[in-house]
């Protein structure tokens, strides 16, 4: 449920609240224990429930082209469902490790601050947001053992803290041509240690496994007719890919290139053609300078501490080219 009031012409003030209610039920179909390592997966049924979960925010045009805006909200997840090892879901266990986390558990809850300011003219625009989010009962998947037999289990790692800010700004520099740029800040660390089958892990303070602090993005485009070109970098920071931190992925930069034509309506170039609406001929270059990099981290989970190899290479320099055609 959701209302607006206006106060004032260029004031625009919104209330709100959501309610969650959602059972979810996980039952096993099949399971080879060869595979699984288990007599049983996970089995069961988990309840998320919260009557009142509220939302506010306003937005204030105070000057032409300028805008103010906040918002602040509560949130809750319904448990997660995720196959045999495969996330952080208190169904991707075993039956017996399911039957004792269950009653430790308790759905993830936050609650978000932010406020921005928006500039919006022909030549410019721009943004900066930022934002306080203080996380709740934060499921995560932790694993141990060999890569080709992990151990893995879901744990409530405690509360999150996340700060951070996000700028962005465009600067259509000629006509034809536009200039992107973004940044963005996030300090998110957890709340407390991780108790994990008996030992105390010195998480309290780190950075969220996976997540960097420092993204950086930008792109220089040119449009003039039916032709298109761009390229963009970005570049990732550092990325935890232990708990405790003793193990990170290095930042990078990344670096594509893209054209496309577009040849509009055929029937102008040859009436014998009028069948055809458009041609557009593309082509792309994904990872330019062929950079060195991982990309996705702990698809079989994150260990507390040390290396696991629990990632996944990115994809080398790739050339695409493409033809499409309307009728």
């Amino acid at each position: 449920m959701q209302d607006t009031y206006h106060p004032l012409e260029n004031l625009a003030l919104h209330f709100g609240f959501k309610s969650l209610l959602q059972t979810v039920r996980a039952g096993q179909n099949a399971n080879d224990a060869s595979y699984t390592g288990t007599d049983a997966i996970a089995a069961g049924s988990m309840t998320t429930a919260r009557a009142f979960l509220p939302h506010i925010s306003a937005d204030w045009h105070f000057l032409r082209h300028h805008e103010l805006f906040f918002d602040i909200s509560e949130n809750m997840k319904a448990y997660p469902v995720a196959a045999y090892k495969q996330g952080a879901s208190p169904f991707a266990v075993t039956q017996s490790q399911f039957n004792q986390i269950r009653g430790g558990l308790k759905p993830e809850t936050d609650w978000n601050y932010a406020v921005g300011y928006r500039y919006l003219d022909k030549i410019l625009s721009a943004s900066v947001y930022a934002y306080h989010t203080d996380f709740h009962n934060r499921l995560q998947q932790t694993t141990s053992g060999t890569i080709v037999n992990p151990i893995s289990t879901v744990a409530n790692v405690g509360s999150v803290t996340m700060n951070g800010v996000d700028a962005g700004l465009t600067i259509r520099l000629l006509r034809d041509v536009s200039l992107y740029n973004s940044i963005s800040y996030n300090h998110a660390t957890y709340g407390e240690n991780l108790v994990e089958a008996g030992a105390t892990y010195a998480t309290h303070g780190q950075q969220i496994v996976n997540y960097p602090r420092f993204m950086y993005k930008a792109s220089l485009s040119y449009s003039h007719g039916g032709f298109e070109a761009h390229i963009d970098t970005q570049y990732l920071g550092q990325r935890n890919f232990s708990y405790v931190g003793d193990m990170k992925a290095p930042g990078y930069w990344l670096e594509n290139l893209g054209m496309r034509y577009n040849f509009g309506k055929m029937a102008q170039y040859n009436r014998n053609l009028e069948f055809v609406k458009n041609i557009t001929l593309s082509f792309d270059i994904y990872n330019l300078a062929n950079q060195k990099y991982i990309a996705t981290m702990g698809e079989n989970g994150n260990p507390v501490s040390g290396d696991y190899q629990s990632f996944m290479v990115g994809a080398p320099r790739q050339f695409f080219g493409s033809i499409k055609a309307e009728f």
